[in-house]
């Protein structure tokens, strides 16, 4: 008995941990959700986006609906609740692993579309959407970057469009690129009039684009991101081992009691 009283004790630690990663998970997709200027917002289509982000809800809730079950099911011997969020902890391994997977396979498509939808975004929302516009001032100056993968992405308004066999064509580069500390007259400046083909100031204007450094942040962190999901993953396959025997030894437990 004393060996079945460590593994409850163990089954409910690593339930307290699913709570936190449940509740730690819900908080970030409400925060992504609420605020526009999170750049996922911009990798993709807004229908494929919701339903990723409600799918991981979904998880995130399930996680902490499972981990009241594991941690109900050993403080009262109930077996269908230990059955039950055994059954929500395989189902949610199977979701992440198999996400995870699918992400790494198809990393290149999937670089290839967001870089475009990215700099689709940019190009073509920022003038026709005027809910865009502030999202997108923001991201470029709290990144300190310009455009999705250089300044030069914003040579592409309908103007610059009709005029691109004249030699005078020129296009204009939102204020929000230039760098902190700049006087407004440099700003303006080298946003204003810029001619087609041309190099922007860079001693002025953030050179990389937003599409670009965040690439470089994922690239940069990708040790930690894989350690971290490894953790996690490797936590809740402990999590099921245990389940499973507590399912085995709760039976025993109970007919001792009997």
């Amino acid at each position: 008995m004393g060996c079945y009283s460590c593994m409850k004790f163990l089954y409910i630690i690593l339930n307290v941990l699913f709570l936190l990663i449940g509740i730690c998970g819900v908080g970030v997709i409400v925060w992504i959700l609420t605020d526009q200027s999170v750049p996922l917002h911009f990798t993709q289509e807004y229908d494929d986006f919701m339903i990723a982000t409600i799918i991981y809800l979904i998880v995130a809730l399930a996680l902490i609906v499972l981990s009241f079950l594991g941690i109900y099911s050993v403080c009262k011997e109930v077996k269908w609740a230990l059955v039950v969020s055994f059954c929500l902890l395989l189902l949610i391994i199977v979701v992440q692993v198999a996400s995870g997977v699918w992400l790494y396979i198809n990393r290149e498509a999937l670089d290839n579309f967001t870089r475009a939808h990215f700099k689709n975004t940019i190009q073509e929302q920022y003038d026709k959407n005027p809910k865009m516009r502030p999202i997108v001032d923001t991201i470029q100056e709290k990144m300190k970057c310009c455009g999705a993968d250089s300044p030069t992405d914003w040579s592409r308004n309908k103007e610059i469009n009709l005029q691109v066999n004249s030699k005078s064509a020129t296009y204009n580069i939102p204020p929000s690129c230039c760098r902190e500390g700049i006087l407004e007259s440099q700003c303006h400046a080298a946003t204003k009039d810029i001619k087609l083909g041309g190099v922007p100031n860079t001693d002025v204007i953030y050179p990389k684009g937003c599409y670009v450094l965040i690439k470089e942040h994922i690239i940069d962190s990708m040790t930690i991101i894989f350690a971290v999901f490894g953790v996690i993953v490797g936590v809740k396959v402990l999590g099921l081992l245990t389940g499973i025997i507590l399912a085995f030894s709760m039976n025993r437990s109970n007919r001792y009691k009997a």
